[in-house]
């Protein structure tokens, strides 16, 4: 099959080639290679409750695709309500990615994606779960397409419709490349819309959204042999590039001006309801970061990669999964380390206190116990950040805590794996609220 190109004359399989420089924002890249894997502690895992939405539409995450073409959206829309461009934006990611696991789905049997080249490295309890993993990412972009169209459409807004479209692949490998480069894009899209959002309750499902699609990314960049988490905090990309990027994909005539914004726009509601400071937001942020910090460099330094790699946990995976777990453990700790690092310069930049690292006690005794608590911080840490982004004022701070908040859900992602859990278990990330996290962190704090 001839590949179509984009503007710039590239194919579509040398753009995904291409998708890891889809991260790089504040923090430096600590990198590894590539895992999988099990273990789990119920006391701290917020991934069992679902989602509570901030609108009646937001919230009903059904399975059920939306490929009926709607009305032309106008620029009356952007008037009506500020936030319609910004949903129709992230509504034509969604058709995008939910037309290529609805069609791509049907055209591969589950055995040719488990039997897939890419998955050659991996053992029988990886390759046997991925096409039910792709299918709940393809209910999930479903159900996407069908909140926000219904969200449009309260806002008094008329929603993009599915357009048409040529992904490119030939084989089960491809079709995985692709996905990759969707989802991977997909985080990057939300990460640079989000600081934008006017409504509070829109942002917090965009959030939750964000952090989904960043856990889909994860998995994806493991099973195409790519580091899940190649950054400590994900780049965000302009609509603009997002667009050009998704042009390589869209058949069908795109109106941009259906995303335009406007210069007049109304102050975001951030803070609105809130009257805590973005220092102590910020500190409520850090102590979470030292907690994981601390768990990791301390844990790592207890436990030998051999100790790692034949945790009882890892049984069901083979030797390339469980070989790269310790580097990929290194790497998640890495990001905390430099999310402490960060977090502290930001809160003395802006005359605050930082708070220093407590004392804490984990209560694991073994690797698959470590392996269980990682997976239950790293859950946590995704609500906590869901939870504050609606609370922060300073633009900059927002993006930066985006960016990590992403970053904390594709540690989950892979620890969720790790775990024998989904990667993925909702198609929206629940939040927790700083009293909730503070009374889950108190667990492991035995001096501050």
């Amino acid at each position: 099959m001839t590949q179509p190109t984009d503007a710039d004359g590239r194919t579509r399989r040398t753009f995904l080639g291409a998708t890891a420089s889809l991260a790089a924002l504040g923090l430096a890249g600590c990198s590894s290679d590539d895992g999988d894997g099990g273990g789990s502690t119920d006391a701290m895992d917020p991934t069992d409750t679902p989602m509570a939405t901030p609108t009646d539409t937001m919230g009903e995450m059904t399975d059920t695709p939306t490929d009926e073409p709607t009305d032309t959206p106008t620029a009356t829309d952007a008037m009506a309500a500020p936030d319609v461009p910004l949903l129709n934006y992230a509504l034509t990611l969604e058709h995008l990615e939910n037309a290529f696991y609805r069609d791509g789905l049907e055209e591969f049997a589950d055995d040719e994606l488990m039997n897939a080249d890419a998955l050659s490295n991996f053992g029988e309890t990886v390759r046997m779960q991925v096409p039910e993993y792709l299918a709940t990412v393809g209910a999930h972009e479903a159900a996407h397409v069908e909140a926000l169209t219904g969200t449009v459409e309260d806002l008094g807004g008329t929603p993009v419709g599915e357009g048409e479209y040529d992904f490119g692949y030939e084989t089960p490998t491809e079709f995985f490349a692709v996905a990759q480069a969707l989802e991977n894009t997909g985080v990057a899209a939300y990460a640079g819309a989000a600081p934008q959002v006017v409504n509070n309750d829109i942002l917090a499902a965009a959030a939750g959204i964000h952090s989904v699609e960043a856990r889909h990314a994860s998995f994806l960049n493991l099973i195409n042999g790519d580091n899940p988490y190649p950054d400590g905090v994900d780049e965000a990309m302009t609509i603009d590039e997002v667009l050009e990027v998704a042009g390589g994909f869209v058949t069908s005539e795109v109106d941009p001006s259906v995303y335009e914004t406007g210069d007049d726009r109304p102050t975001h509601d951030r803070k609105a309801d809130n009257d805590v400071t973005d220092v102590n937001v910020l500190n409520y942020a850090l102590t979470l970061e030292h907690l994981e910090n601390a768990f990791y460099r301390d844990g790592l330094e207890e436990f030998s990669d051999q100790e790692i790699m034949d945790a009882e946990a890892l049984t069901d995976f083979g030797d390339e999964v469980r070989m790269a777990v310790p580097d990929h453990l290194r790497t998640a700790g890495a990001h905390e380390a430099a999310h402490v690092s960060a977090i502290s310069d930001t809160i003395e930049t802006l005359g605050g206190t930082p708070v220093e690292e407590a004392t804490y006690d984990f209560g694991y005794g073994n690797p698959t116990e470590f392996l269980g608590v990682a997976k239950a911080l790293e859950n946590t840490g995704v609500a906590a950040y869901k939870g504050a982004a609606p609370t922060v004022s300073n633009d900059d701070v927002f993006a930066a805590a985006i960016g990590i908040h992403s970053v904390e859900a594709r540690h989950a992602a892979l620890l969720n794996e790790l775990n024998l859990d989904s990667p993925f278990p909702a198609g929206v990330d629940e939040p927790k609220t700083m009293d909730e996290v503070v009374e889950i962190a108190g667990q492991f704090i035995v001096e501050e």
